[in-house]
């Protein structure tokens, strides 16, 4: 063991005195000292899991007892990381209870028939949340891992949240409720609902931010069972007594089933949809009727004047009879929720809020349907908690646990390659000097001056 990391740390040294030597500029070295480096790093690995198993092997009344028996020696194994491929031999074990195990990778924690790490597989899953499969598998491994591997790997990780600490106190929490429209394999259509929730909106210059925002995303599941998780979310984070809740969206039936949970909240119309509801009433209307129609409907749904409003749709259908059916369509549904516009007359706080289409837009539709991508629902049961914001965690191991009398096998791999004596390693100057060869650069007569 002393040797080969002598020898590896030996070959290290000399190929980064190469590159520095080769007088390139620093983008070039730090691209190839950082490739050498990850090589250096993949060649201790290997050591390290074949020193493994030698003590594994070395351990014969352990085995014993555990009741293992040497099946076959040196059965390679490849497995993707982020430092590159690894490659080991190992021995394979035949169970006194019955079946076969690789000793070496249960220590090591590679699952059976793994060829992605679990590091490397977090990092695919998390940048694929925000790219397309290919495009994660480029970034990370220069394309190693097939785009259908990266799928598989979200797929069998998941989403937490990160756990809060106290409750807090607030004088009023806004949740904006809306749904993102995506395309499934085989061109249906379906919806990924998205509930966001914050303590109302601040002004940083002129934009306007959501005061601690959070998100809750879930596919394939109830409406009652996405409500009831987002109440959790909320009452593990709030202490809601005295708090004024107010729910914003476009009033479709998943989202009133949030007044259910949220007894205490308040319904406010989306501003997004009340305004196009109210520019499909008036459209088609010369420049100068249009606006006053538009400031008339309006007061009258802010006053809760419903007489006056639907005076004024009769208006528009004479005015208008071509559109008569858009007309009252979109006056219905205005009609339908006269107390979740009004509230923001009433109210002030009400208009703290209301950010549901931004919110789908940045969390969900960027990665979901801003770009023509079909889905499967297995993929976006795992994916849409992800984008809410949840900390991606790698599915539950199914690798065996280490029987307990080759944990002092183990024990003694990990001691022996820590303990290597790397006294003998030689100095960069006993490798040889830098080659300064073709033009001579700033560097490298600085290289020179301390040579």
């Amino acid at each position: 063991m002393e040797k080969i990391i002598t020898e590896i740390a030996g070959k290290f040294i000399k190929n980064i005195c190469e590159i520095i030597g080769s007088g390139g500029s620093f983008a070039q070295i730090e691209e190839q000292s950082l490739q050498e480096s990850k090589a250096c790093a993949a060649r201790l690995m290997e050591a390290y899991a074949e020193q493994v198993d030698t003590a594994i092997m070395a351990d014969r009344a352990a085995r014993r007892e555990a009741g293992y028996r040497v099946e076959r020696r040196g059965d390679g194994r490849r497995i993707q990381t982020q430092l590159g491929e690894i490659s080991y031999r190992r021995t394979y074990f035949q169970k006194a209870s019955g079946g076969y195990e690789y000793l070496a990778d249960t220590v090591l924690g590679v699952d059976k028939r793994e060829r992605v790490s679990e590091s490397l597989s977090l990092s695919l899953v998390r940048a694929a949340k925000d790219m397309s499969y290919a495009k994660a598998s480029y970034y990370l491994t220069d394309g190693a891992v097939s785009r259908q591997t990266v799928m598989g790997k979200l797929r069998r990780s998941y989403a937490q949240k990160c756990p809060q600490e106290r409750l807090r106190r607030v004088p009023e929490l806004h949740i904006d409720a809306d749904e993102d429209h995506v395309t499934m394999s085989g061109g249906s259509k379906s919806i990924v609902p998205l509930i966001s929730v914050y303590e109302g909106i601040e002004k940083r210059g002129k934009r306007g931010i959501c005061k601690n925002v959070f998100h809750i995303s879930e596919y394939g599941i109830s409406s009652d069972a996405l409500w009831e998780q987002a109440l959790t979310e909320v009452e593990s984070r709030y202490d809601l007594d005295g708090a004024k809740i107010y729910l914003h969206g476009d009033g479709a039936e998943w989202i009133k089933t949030g007044l259910e949970w949220f007894p205490n909240a308040t319904f406010v119309l989306d501003k997004y949809h009340k305004n196009k509801a109210i520019k499909g009433m008036t459209a088609g209307l010369p420049n100068h009727d249009r606006r006053l129609f538009d400031r008339e409907i309006r007061a009258s749904l802010a006053s809760e004047d419903v007489e006056l409003f639907e005076q004024m749709t009769f208006s528009l259908c004479d005015e208008l009879p071509q559109r008569a059916d858009k007309i009252v369509e979109n006056a219905g549904y205005l009609k339908g929720f006269v107390s979740g516009i009004s509230i923001c007359e009433k109210d002030p706080s009400a208009n703290n809020g209301g950010c549901t289409e931004p919110h789908v837009s940045h969390i969900l539709s960027a990665r979901l349907s801003s770009r023509p991508m079909a889905w499967s629902k297995k993929t976006l049961k795992q994916l849409a908690p992800m984008l809410a914001g949840g900390t991606v965690r790698k599915a539950t191991s199914t690798t065996s646990s280490l029987p307990v009398p080759l944990k002092n096998a183990a024990t003694k791999a990990r001691a022996a390659f820590k303990s290597a004596n790397t006294r003998g390693l030689p100095a960069p100057s006993a490798i040889g000097t830098l080659s300064l060869n073709g033009k001579v650069t700033g560097m490298q007569r600085l290289l020179k001056l301390h040579a």
